[in-house]
């Protein structure tokens, strides 16, 4: 399984909480990637994850499983991230489908004999695989992506979530990069915004093997937080991360679509002026948002 004196090429990490359910057919394609480590972080599942992961882990080249108390996805991938040995990360949700054969194709396509040390793997839904050297423009572009900002050039694909990447291991412990545990959202636009900021090469691959399947878990989970502080505390890990348009372009951006939040939020329009009024610390621009964002923008500056 290893290719590379003596260290696997990829270390997968898999925060499970409350997956009994779908983690079998997860770990079956899983099992069919070559020269990996699997590394499940149980968060304290109470519903019968941890017999699922015990009863198939012996079942795998090279799987390791981490208990946890109950500290979220953020704390689970830190955990992960710890104590990973191959040479590139990949991050996988226990609620995700993933297609083995395709992920052991790119591994032997795109890591094995590299002529260059790549440190990002970007995988788009088309075109042609190509490197490219980050410098000040293009870096620029590849933040907007991570932010969910409008962006000329197309990477199709590409988002700020932590699937469909491998990150160079040595480039993330470097880089001392984490995920933000404590946030309830946007903890994993930091971390790539953090990583596109550190690296230098980039290598966008056309393939696809990560299937996102949005839960009901997933929606509960984006409501049940105090939204206003969540983003400010947000908002003031990013700023000393990205050039000031792109930090002001996500504060305007961070208030329609806290908006929307709130909207949905039992009794979250209560808190609409106290989120208008948090992001009046920071310097916005809402010049890059399209049109319907910038009237809703313009509407609720005037309140």
């Amino acid at each position: 399984m290893c290719d590379f004196k003596g260290r696997p090429l990829l270390s997968i990490i898999v925060p499970v909480y409350n997956n009994a359910t779908t983690l079998p057919a997860l770990m079956q394609q899983l099992r069919l990637v070559t020269a990996v480590e699997v590394i499940f972080i149980d968060d304290g599942s109470t519903d019968g994850s941890l017999d699922v992961i015990r009863h198939q882990l012996k079942l795998f080249e090279y799987g390791r499983l981490i208990v946890a108390t109950h500290g979220g996805a953020a704390a689970a991938r830190n955990q992960g991230i710890a104590v990973a040995k191959g040479m590139y990360i990949a991050f996988v949700d226990a609620d995700d489908e993933v297609d083995g054969v395709v992920l052991s194709d790119v591994i032997k396509t795109h890591l094995i004999n590299q002529q260059i040390q790549i440190d990002l793997v970007l995988f788009v839904r088309n075109g042609q695989q190509h490197d490219m050297s980050l410098n000040e423009a293009n870096r620029f572009q590849l933040m907007q992506v991570m932010l969910k900002l409008p962006v000329l050039t197309s990477y199709e694909g590409v988002g700020p979530e932590p699937f469909n990447k491998f990150y160079r291991t040595q480039l993330i412990r470097d880089a001392n990069l984490t995920f933000n545990e404590s946030l309830h959202m946007g903890e994993d636009m930091l971390f790539n915004v953090t990583a596109c900021q550190v690296a230098t090469d980039v290598r966008f691959v056309p393939a696809v093997y990560y299937q996102y399947m949005p839960t009901a878990q997933s929606a509960t989970r984006r409501l049940s937080f105090d939204i206003v502080a969540n983003s400010q505390c947000f908002l003031e890990a990013l700023r000393p991360i990205v050039p000031i348009a792109l930090s002001a372009a996500k504060v305007a951006d961070t208030v329609v679509m806290d908006s929307r939040r709130l909207c949905r939020q039992p009794g979250g329009w209560l808190n609409m002026p106290r989120l208008i009024q948090m992001t009046r610390q920071y310097q916005s621009d809402a010049r890059s948002l399209s049109w319907r964002k910038r009237v809703l923008f313009w509407v609720l500056n005037k309140l």
